[in-house]
């Protein structure tokens, strides 16, 4: 047993690889161990893993192939020793007392998961886009949907510290590049209390541009995987409780989000991306229609108001004029 598993993967597409795993063993908690998944073949990846490890004997390696993510991850959460659970990628970073002060966070306050601020950071330019918590929670807040700012919340794994048994009993689901969030947002549903820290502890590195947008199938990884949350917090009795939160997130990454990365990528008809979207918002989050979390005064910012209300009186082919210039332009996180 030791106090954190570390479960990170590594992709040949992550830029900070040595960021990443320089970060983690340089951590002031001790007693922790850090789980590397990456294919073999990233010859550069595992020489630079292999190396560190010699180094620091708490680090170990699960191999995986192309298509293996989920079970390698899921292989992670089985052989992982520690207390809590973290999950990370090569482009995610960590401040030297995170583990620490999350940790210490946990322990003191008997909660199941513990989250810190976090800052985004476009991997092109090095500029700080976005930075979350700025003392929106109280140190330990109850899951139970009355914080409208639970559902701005970022959904990366890097800033959350979980109680393994949570984590092990949720798993890790076959949605193609959504694995994370769909689990950060299924722990929730088995979670009851939250820690938080009000520091920017973590990083994000994140591609700024219209070169990382979701394709067809990504986006109906997503729908699906927010549709299987939904079910999970029915069936821990949370739904009610937190349907705002749900819904809020619903339409912000498939009705704004996914309706514009159709559009810009040219996948089917206009028309018909529009009919499909609405549809599916009304059949499986019908209440995103009179969700309190956006109206004017919640919202943390005004484009999700007016996106709100183009899409609710029709206008959805405006919306789509005006939000996709700032993609086109390369700026995707404008319209996040």
């Amino acid at each position: 047993m030791c106090n954190v598993s570390v479960i990170t993967i590594f992709k040949r597409r992550h830029k900070k690889v040595k960021e990443c795993l320089n970060s983690l063993i340089n951590q002031t908690l001790s007693n922790t161990e850090i789980i590397c998944i990456y294919k073999e073949e990233n010859s550069d990846i595992d020489r630079f893993v292999k190396e560190t490890q010699e180094k620091y004997k708490h680090i170990k390696i699960i191999y995986k192939t192309k298509a293996q993510d989920v079970t390698a991850k899921n292989k992670a959460l089985e052989e992982a020793q520690g207390k809590y659970i973290i999950v990370m990628n090569g482009d995610m970073c960590l401040e030297k007392t995170a583990l620490e002060k999350l940790y210490n966070a946990q322990e003191k306050n008997g909660t199941d998961i513990a989250i810190c601020g976090f800052n985004i950071i476009d991997i092109n330019t090095n500029q700080l886009i976005h930075e979350g918590l700025n003392n929106k929670f109280k140190e330990v807040e109850e899951v139970n949907g009355k914080n409208e700012n639970f559902a701005y919340l970022n959904l990366d794994g890097g800033n959350k510290l979980i109680k393994k048994e949570i984590a092990k009993d949720i798993g890790f689901q076959n949605y193609d590049e959504c694995q994370d969030e769909i689990f950060i947002l299924s722990c929730y549903s088995k979670a009851n209390k939250l820690s938080f820290i009000n520091e920017q502890l973590y990083y994000k590195y994140e591609d700024n541009s219209n070169k990382n947008l979701k394709n067809q199938i990504q986006i109906k990884d997503l729908k699906d995987g927010l549709v299987e949350v939904k079910k999970l917090y029915k069936d821990a009795g949370k739904y009610e409780k937190m349907k705002n939160m749900l819904t809020f997130i619903a339409f912000t990454r498939i009705g704004m989000r996914a309706l514009l990365e159709l559009n810009i990528n040219k996948n089917g008809e206009l028309k018909d991306n529009i009919r499909d979207i609405m549809n599916y918002l009304d059949i499986n989050f019908f209440e995103w229609r009179k969700n309190p979390f956006l109206k004017l005064k919640n919202v943390p910012r005004k484009k999700y108001w007016i996106a709100y209300n183009l899409y609710k009186y029709g206008f959805q082919q405006l919306f789509i004029k005006i939000y996709s210039k700032p993609i086109e332009k390369g700026n995707k996180l404008l319209i996040m």
